[in-house]
């Protein structure tokens, strides 16, 4: 895999074969974020290993679960789903070799199918409905909602880990929940949960997005803000504890 690399901890490459994938990214209304930290800890999944890039982060936090590292993986054994949560964006220069890495690797490892999580400016939404999806050839998940507009445009990690699962012939399937482009959107991420809850027979309560929106937003603006000051400052500026 080159210079993106997957360290497992205290579980097997065969003991996932089969599972399905969940991951998003920090990006439009940070709705890909939001949603599947809201489903780790919800399910109280076990973390099984970690993603390593050459320019890894150099960024760490407690989380709920302890220490936090840029790219964590878990897994929920009675539902047989491995997640990826990306606490922050892999340097811009290492998307293609992040994604295209992690793409080829769920399909060594032949995961029965992948769900990505973005989100859709919804200052353009045009149908009633609070998302839209699209899927790669080889995916056969149906769901009842519009599909992404032709011709347009999905950039970012996002759309390149769709364009090597399509290479890839890996099953993908995108869900881009109509979001706040200027703000944390957890609303949209509990848009996002409940189509997971469907796909996966997961019961998660996403009242707590819901409800908590502005504290969830509060919070997370602060700790995004954070992360960012501290990586822009040089080697003396900085915080270490």
């Amino acid at each position: 895999m080159e210079d993106t690399k997957v360290i497992l901890k205290d579980v097997s490459e065969s003991e996932l074969a089969n599972s399905r994938f969940i991951s998003g990214f920090r990006t439009l209304g940070e709705v890909g974020y939001l949603s599947v930290r809201h489903i780790v800890l919800s399910r109280k999944m076990r973390r099984v290993g970690f993603v390593t890039t050459k320019y890894l982060r150099d960024v760490t936090f407690l989380d709920d679960y302890g220490v936090a590292t840029p790219f964590e993986l878990f897994y929920d054994e009675e539902f047989r789903v491995l997640v990826l949560l990306n606490h922050l964006l892999p340097f811009q220069r290492e998307w293609s070799s992040f994604t295209h890495g992690l793409v080829k690797w769920l399909k060594r490892i032949q995961v029965k199918d992948s769900i990505l999580i973005g989100g859709l400016d919804k200052r353009y939404k045009d149908v009633n409905e609070p998302i839209k999806w699209m899927r790669t050839s080889k995916s056969t998940i149906d769901l009842p909602y519009p599909t992404l507009n032709k011709q347009l445009i999905m950039v970012g990690p996002l759309a390149l880990f769709t364009v090597y699962a399509e290479i890839e012939d890996l099953p993908a399937t995108i869900l881009l929940p109509y979001a706040d482009r200027e703000r944390l959107d957890p609303g949209a991420a509990a848009v996002a949960v409940d189509v997971i809850n469907k796909l996966i027979g997961f019961n998660i309560d996403t009242r707590e997005l819901y409800e908590d929106a502005k504290k969830i937003e509060q919070e997370l603006q602060r700790q995004l803000e954070m992360i960012q000051k501290e990586i822009s400052k040089s080697g003396v500026d900085r915080h270490y504890m």
